[in-house]
């Protein structure tokens, strides 16, 4: 089953991600934890007498199961790795009038035109069958012995007096779901990620989470903080922005990449 394991609302210059098995990160105030496999409002708001309403449903398994977007009356739905607009079908890139769905590096994007909004989101395959406690590999049982502790140990420069906070949040957010990698492995890449290069924990926190690096296709090479957009050989020098720094797979420096199309 394809499952949600980061969804990032950027809104008015500001981003509010939900992540790991229930995750907020408000536009104020401080991240918190919400456990539930019921529906839940994660934003709704007015702006130019264009309305928006965003929901999302976790599963058993702690990650995202669907997400519901609604802008100007028109209703998207992630599930399942689908995207259905108007209980279609669609795929990217989608550009109709008012909203854009498009690859975005290692994500996917939904941009409205109507409002200063956009959705980001990351998918994963989540395994279904019941997990082997004597199974090996990355498919074995995530062994969070002191692992919150070992990554929090190289976050206290950049956390500082939010550090107790985070550290509860790790505990809440792996309780119960100590089977599934990417539970944990979404919250200490946003951890790592608002350190920053220059922390501590930056080199580190991979190979004391055992957390691996996404998979890129062909000679991409996977970076934590890339252009999100690759040059190739048909459009060499992509325009974006600061803020289209991102995860990505990027080419080999100095190289331009052939990027075949997803299928």
């Amino acid at each position: 089953l394809t499952h949600y394991i980061l969804i990032i609302i950027f809104l008015y210059s500001h981003q509010v991600p939900t992540f790991g098995s229930g995750v907020v990160q408000p536009f104020k105030d401080s991240a918190f934890y919400v456990r539930s496999n019921c529906p839940f409002t994660l934003t709704h708001f007015t702006h130019n007498r264009v309305e928006c309403d965003i929901t999302t449903r976790r599963g058993n398994s702690g990650l995202l199961v669907q997400v519901e977007i609604i802008i100007n009356k028109v209703r998207t739905v992630l599930q399942n790795g689908s995207i259905l607009v108007e209980d279609k079908s669609v795929s990217f890139p989608y550009d109709p009038t008012y909203q854009h769905i498009f690859q975005y590096s290692i994500y996917t994007k939904l941009r409205s035109t109507l409002l200063p909004l956009s959705v980001t989101w990351h998918s994963v395959v989540e395994l279904e069958q019941e997990l082997s406690t004597d199974m090996t590999g990355l498919c074995g049982k995530y062994n969070v012995t002191g692992v919150c502790e070992q990554f929090f140990s190289y976050t206290l420069g950049c956390l500082q007096s939010s550090w107790f906070h985070y550290f509860h949040l790790c505990h809440k957010n792996i309780y119960g779901y100590e089977n599934s990698k990417h539970i944990g492995c979404a919250f200490f890449k946003e951890i790592a990620l608002h350190c920053g290069k220059s922390s501590n924990v930056w080199e580190k926190w991979r190979s004391v989470t055992q957390c691996a690096q996404p998979t890129c296709p062909g000679a991409l090479l996977y970076e934590e903080e890339g252009a999100a957009f690759v040059p190739t050989c048909s459009n060499p020098n992509p325009h974006f922005s600061s803020q289209d720094i991102t995860s990505s797979c990027v080419c080999p420096e100095g190289e331009h990449c052939q990027i075949f199309p997803r299928v």
